[in-house]
């Protein structure tokens, strides 16, 4: 069996066994094992049968690219085994990226794993509804449940994403693909001409690079990259006619096409954009069939997808008007210092492929995907934090990646062929090894911290609400339980208004008057007062203490049950 076989089977299994298994869920509103095993066997069922009809024509690795696999895999090694890990006492994340973000992940899969509610409930909000694309949880829920630790899990599954993903690179587009993902990066290196370190957050850009900023922490992209590169690597082939390319059953491209939203909803944007396009100019030559029934059979399950992940098509829009994308008052110097030469060259690309005897229509078909792309990531913004149109630019960026290289770049002499690429990569590849850099690594969490809270929350049903302090690191977080208010962070960037349920938890929590009230609205009927809640609320009157029994304490703080409370006029 190829390695093309293994890896379509494996993101049909991965693909298909998600989506069941958010089915039964939704059908039984819990994760339940018979569930996650009948999803397992489809799984099993469509990956084998995909790696049946999958087939691609060998290709010879250069030593090149035998050197970007090597830092690929280093790379890999360093910040998947290193996602999450246990020091002594403490509970840390190798990226300051991930703080936040890594306490959401592990909230989902602890509390899906255990038999907490499944959609639509939002364990992050009281009242709000739950708009986000949690594929990738799920899947480690699903693990969970069938006896895989949950770091485990979380390592394991980084460093199979990103094998998937560096050969899904280099089918895409070969080395410079690799490199491009690599080593995105502008003029940051410059610094080091001034006499300045390297920035490993690299706060003074946006376009950061994309190992670090979006591949080891949006967890969504370790399915989305690999199976949209897979995607769109056979819809070249398709769209060129090409008998012996790259192909995938169709069936097995709905699976990882429909799949999509449930994943990452930038990608399944930009890959449906992608197939209307291959679908308008495959028509006149008659090459339409694919696209069209992959479009039509997709139908049914991304939409039912797409409603899941925005909650009914309920989900709160930021889309506005946004010109210059994070310009600010950058000016010009803000697209060369975030990009580089990479624009200039794009811009050169069109005009290649459009000009007579530059390009065919795969390539212009592409370009004006691709390129359109970028266009409106720098005129709209998609959410309330503008840097998450990078989640949508990255994919213009790399479906323009392979033709520049042969329609442009290796059209070049070999010396200013190599003097561009370093011009591309440089900045990029001193980015990655300062953010990989042994001596990074935050704290999470206290390890006895977390063990004395689940101790504590044995007398709290799993799926009561729970009253805290809303900070990423607490937790009552981290092990799965619904909060009134979780992490800001995360609610701004799902564009929810937490304004009245912060209102109300403070004055809740500070024991005002009307505190009752406010714990009604909020639907809580337990309350944890500890060292932060403490720091949050310093004049709190603990007016609550009064009249609600305490049910445990440990170092960390104390657990009361609000019920008898709410039970007062």
């Amino acid at each position: 069996m190829t390695g093309w076989r293994i890896l379509c089977g494996a993101l049909v299994f991965v693909a298909v066994t998600t989506t069941a298994a958010a089915g039964t869920g939704v059908l039984a509103g819990r994760l339940t094992l018979a569930g996650v095993i009948t999803s397992c066997i489809l799984g099993s069922v469509a990956a084998g049968l995909t790696s049946r009809g999958a087939s691609a024509p060998r290709q010879k690795i250069t030593a090149l690219e035998w050197v970007l696999f090597t830092i690929f895999a280093l790379a890999s090694l360093r910040a998947f085994l290193w996602v999450i890990y246990e020091r002594a006492d403490a509970i840390n994340v190798l990226s300051p990226h991930n703080l936040g973000d890594m306490a959401l992940h592990l909230n989902l899969i602890n509390r899906w794993a255990a038999g907490g509610k499944f959609w639509p409930e939002n364990p992050f909000l009281a009242g709000a509804p739950f708009a986000y694309h949690p594929g990738m949880d799920l899947w480690n829920a699903l693990l969970r449940m069938l006896g895989v630790p949950v770091f485990e899990g979380l390592r394991w599954t980084g460093l199979l994403g990103a094998a998937a993903t560096a050969v899904a690179l280099w089918r895409w587009g070969r080395g410079f693909a690799v490199a491009a993902f690599l080593f995105a990066g502008g003029l940051g290196a410059t610094v080091l001409l001034q006499g300045l370190p390297l920035d490993p957050l690299e706060t003074s850009r946006a376009w950061k690079n994309i190992f670090l900023a979006l591949f080891v922490t949006q967890r969504g992209f370790l399915y989305a990259f690999p199976a949209g590169l897979i995607l769109l690597t056979v819809w070249r082939a398709q769209l060129r006619g090409e008998e012996k390319g790259p192909r995938l059953p169709v069936l097995a491209q709905v699976a990882l096409y429909a799949a999509t939203p449930l994943f990452n909803a930038p990608a399944f944007l930009f890959l449906s954009a992608v197939l209307a396009a291959c679908a308008v100019a495959a028509w006149r030559p008659r090459l339409a069939r694919p696209f069209i029934v992959t479009g039509l059979v997709s139908i049914i399950p991304a939409t039912w997808l797409v409603h899941l992940v925005t909650a009914g098509f309920r989900a709160p829009s930021a889309f506005r008007w946004a010109p210059g994308w994070m310009q600010q008052d950058g000016g010009l110097w803000f697209w060369w210092w975030n990009f580089g030469v990479f624009l200039p060259l794009a811009v050169w690309l069109g005009l290649v492929v459009f000009s007579r005897g530059g390009g065919d229509r795969t390539a212009r078909t592409f370009y004006i995907v691709g390129a359109g792309t970028l266009i409106f990531c720098f005129l709209f913004a998609l959410a309330p934090w503008e840097w998450d149109n990078t989640k949508l630019i990255v994919w213009g960026y790399l479906a323009l990646a392979p033709f520049l290289w042969t329609n442009v770049l290796a059209q070049w002499p070999v010396a200013l062929r190599s003097v561009v690429c370093g011009l591309l990569f440089a900045s990029g590849a001193l980015s990655l090894a300062v953010g990989l850099d042994q001596r990074h690594g935050y704290q999470l969490a206290s390890r006895s911290e977390v063990a004395g809270m689940q101790a504590l929350l044995r007398a709290v049903p799993l799926n009561a609400r729970l009253a805290c302090a809303p900070s990423y690191e607490h937790p009552a977080l981290l092990l799965g339980r619904p909060l009134a208010m979780g992490y800001d962070g995360h609610l701004f960037s799902q564009g929810l208004n937490y304004a009245p349920q912060r209102a109300d938890l403070d004055a809740l929590m500070n024991g005002a008057d009307g505190w009752r009230d406010a714990a009604r609205h909020l639907g809580v009927r337990y309350l944890f007062w500890g060292r932060r809640e403490a720091k949050l609320w310093p004049q709190s009157k603990q007016s609550w203490s009064e009249c609600a029994p305490l049910l445990g304490q440990d170092p960390a703080g104390q657990l009361y049950l609000l019920t008898p409370c709410l039970l007062e006029d």
